[in-house]
């Protein structure tokens, strides 16, 4: 049995339960939403500007709603309603579908196919992420699904004659004619004669008549007419035809007969002649034209221009699977390359071909940019690999690009979610102080219950969501399932609240007018808007800054969903439980005007200390310092605004309060620190708001000091002296 001076009031038990449930269901989403707007390609000016544009409609949403519940009195059907609206919209932004495909150019060096993803400049590039890759085993692989560009030509050219990809290269030449210079001729054991080209020439170029045979080549053994100024040759051909071939990389004649003796005379001595070859192809087999093209290197002759069949076109794009050799990656300048080692696509036949992506750094008569370029949307099944290329197409978006169709619906959704946040917690400030009447100062020990659900549930999901991921790409699964048990757990809770009734103002927007004229409620709610601006920039940026520092070290990503589920737990059991659990005492003492300048100076401080960090581990002391920038201040403001309130007006001025702090406040927050975030950094944008706290605290704490003498210092009223304080 709780001793007598002890005893708890079960009328609030059902507001414990809230505060606890709705912050237990929000901490799992909320203080990660902007790092997983981060995830989905947003930049920081745009997270700055959702978050900018988010509290305007807080602004709206709380005292309207204010209005209409001190009005009809229907706090707690509206209080309900929006924890509905909260659950839906958090709900669907997980069913948001991912678009994570990248774009990479194809490389060719030494003859080999690179994947190219280029930064806007060499610091950008994550150098952890490249070592971390280069120090693979030789044989370990990535597989990538590879979608490329293949408008220009000069690409198939590549593909057809190098990648020997002959499907997509079919040809309605039939026959090609060149002029070739031959020497000596060779006699084996089959009976003929094999006659060595030197040179060829094909559209006024000379080739040398290179050529291979063994793994992916094939002989071309195609019939030719041979006409030449030699007179023994011409006389041995005859009206035959001598065959193309391949004997020792170079291209040879092979002429067969049965008058060995006419051959045998070939042999004798060195044989130079001229001559005419007109060569047939068959159109049904591409590979031989091909290998013609690539041994020659005769890429811009008229034969060696990829053709389609009669009547068709090249298709736009080539879709295949590539396997990256991992240890084949390298860094240079602001650009990353990995090698493309092999390809796997389908021959249309039900069968999955191998291909070796080779290339020529640069053809003969034409650049390297003429023949091989292509761009290629990308993933892989390796996150590291995914994490350099989004990285790389990250540094180069065009910040117009980045509103799509899956940011309005993320902003749409997130708007949503906003307004039923902002009405519930309004709401709920409402219902607390309406249920404690006169003893406001026990408000902090009520609220204190939400502080123990978030803290306890952000850590939780910080761990949970490194542990089903892998590398720095995160899944938030886990995050979304936890919102969703702990808010239908908040709506069945809520539903025990029980709303006393108040006198209803019968002129609430006069009184409230009325209010607004007081020169010390006009400097609250200055003081407000400031504590505002740095909250906005701590609720946005502050994991932003922890994901810069821990980048810093290589195994940064392994940890950071725990270490900011650590922030979360400290700032909560380190800072606001015992903050809250003491702020009316804390406020009896000090009084609201005192504590005022106190928060600045305490926001002051931890953004200045933030701005030196260069090990992310060394933000958990700082974390302690949340006990004033919130533990205090939120019972300053919501008690405050209570005091102040004329009869029937509570939930319209505290609607209004909210609404200033975050509509107001949190947004310009937001607005400026993502703007001095995408130009300076995550270091310079605190410690300018560190500093610009430490001048609001000092304007403060002279603009009370001159009222003194008209406003005194306000202290909580307790409503009695008794210590047998209801719980």
């Amino acid at each position: 049995m709780l001793p007598s001076k002890m005893q708890v009031n079960k009328k609030l038990l059902p507001i414990k339960g809230h505060f606890f449930f709705f912050n237990a269901g929000t901490a799992p989403l909320v203080p990660y939403l902007s790092t997983y707007a981060r995830q989905l390609g947003f930049s920081s000016a745009t997270v700055g500007l959702i978050y900018t544009v988010l509290p305007i409609f807080g602004l709206i949403a709380k005292p309207l709603f204010g209005v209409i519940a001190d009005r009809f009195k229907k706090q707690k059907i509206i209080f309900i309603l929006f924890q509905i609206i909260t659950i839906i919209s958090f709900g669907s932004i997980y069913l948001i579908p991912e678009n994570r495909n990248w774009t990479v150019e194809l490389d060719c060096d030494g003859g080999f196919t690179y994947l190219q993803s280029c930064y806007k400049s060499k610091d950008s590039v994550d150098m952890c992420k490249v070592s971390s890759l280069s120090n693979q085993s030789s044989d370990a692989t990535a597989i990538c699904e590879m979608n490329c560009d293949m408008t220009s030509p000069k690409m198939w050219q590549t593909v057809c004659e190098h990648w020997h990809l002959p499907q997509y290269c079919y040809s309605e030449t039939n026959n090609i004619q060149y002029s070739s210079s031959v020497s000596n001729v060779t006699l084996k054991t089959d009976n003929c004669a094999y006659i060595m080209a030197n040179n060829v020439t094909m559209d006024g170029h000379i080739f040398s008549p290179q050529c291979r045979l063994g793994g992916e080549y094939v002989d071309v053994n195609e019939p030719c007419t041979f006409k030449c100024n030699n007179t023994k040759l011409s006389t041995a051909i005859g009206t035959g035809k001598v065959n193309m071939t391949c004997v020792d990389k170079k291209i040879n004649y092979k002429l067969c007969s049965n008058n060995s003796a006419q051959l045998t005379e070939l042999t004798k001595q060195p044989l130079n002649s001229e001559c005419e070859a007109s060569c047939d192809l068959d159109v049904n087999m591409p590979w031989r034209l091909m290998e013609i093209c690539e041994w020659w290197k005769a890429d811009t002759t008229s034969y060696c221009q990829p053709k389609t069949k009669l009547g068709e076109e090249f298709p736009k794009n080539l879709s295949f699977t590539g396997i990256i050799l991992l240890a084949h990656t390298s860094a240079e300048d602001e650009c990353v390359y990995m090698r493309l080692n092999h390809i796997e696509l389908p021959d249309g036949n039900g069968q999955v071909t191998t291909h070796y992506p080779n290339c020529e750094s640069r053809a003969l008569y034409a650049l390297k940019s003429e023949l091989f370029r292509s761009s290629c949307e990308i993933r892989c099944n390796n996150a590291v690999v995914n994490e350099l290329m989004e990285g790389a197409s990250e540094s180069r978006a065009d910040s117009s690009k980045e509103y799509t169709s899956q940011f309005w619906l993320f902003f749409l959704l997130m708007i949503l979610s906003w307004i039923g946040q902002a009405v519930v917690v309004t709401f709920a400030d409402a219902i607390c102080f309406n249920l404690l009447g006169p003893k406001v100062s026990l408000y902090g020990k009520q609220r204190l219950w939400g502080s123990f659900g978030w803290g306890i549930f952000s850590l939780l999901t910080g761990v949970l969501i490194d542990l089903f991921s892998d590398g720095a790409y995160k899944d938030y699964t886990i995050a979304f399932i936890l919102m969703f048990v702990f808010m239908v757990g908040d709506v069945g809770v809520s539903c025990f609240v029980k709303t006393d009734s108040t006198k209803m103002s019968m002129n609430i927007l006069a009184d409230v007018g009325t209010l607004l004229s007081s020169l010390p409620t006009f400097i609250f709610l200055l003081w407000t808007i400031a504590v505002g601006m740095c909250t906005g920039l701590l609720w946005q940026f502050l994991f932003w800054l922890i994901e810069d520092i821990s980048g810093l070290n290589c195994d940064g990503a392994a940890y950071i969903k725990t270490l900011q589920g650590l922030v979360s737990a400290i700032q909560t059991f380190g800072g606001e439980i015992p903050f809250l659990f003491v702020s009316g005492y804390v406020l009896k003492k000090v009084g609201h005007i005192n504590m005022m300048s106190l928060v600045l100076l305490a926001f002051g401080v931890r953004f200045i200390l933030y701005s030196f960090l260069s090990d992310p581990w060394w933000v958990l002391p700082i974390e302690m310092l949340q006990g004033i920038t919130f533990g205090m201040f939120y019972p300053t403001m919501t008690s405050y605004a209570t005091i102040v309130s004329p009869p029937g007006t509570e939930t319209t001025v505290q609607g209004l309060v909210g609404a200033v702090f975050e509509g107001v406040g949190t947004s310009l927050g937001s607005f400026i620190g993502g703007q001095l975030y995408g130009t300076y950094g995550g270091w310079i944008t605190f410690r300018s708001f560190g500093i610009g706290a430490l001048v609001c605290c000092g304007l403060n704490w002279l603009a009370f000091f001159i009222l003194k003498d008209k406003i005194g210092h306000a202290r909580v009223p307790t409503g009695n002296d008794k210590t047998n304080d209801e719980q």
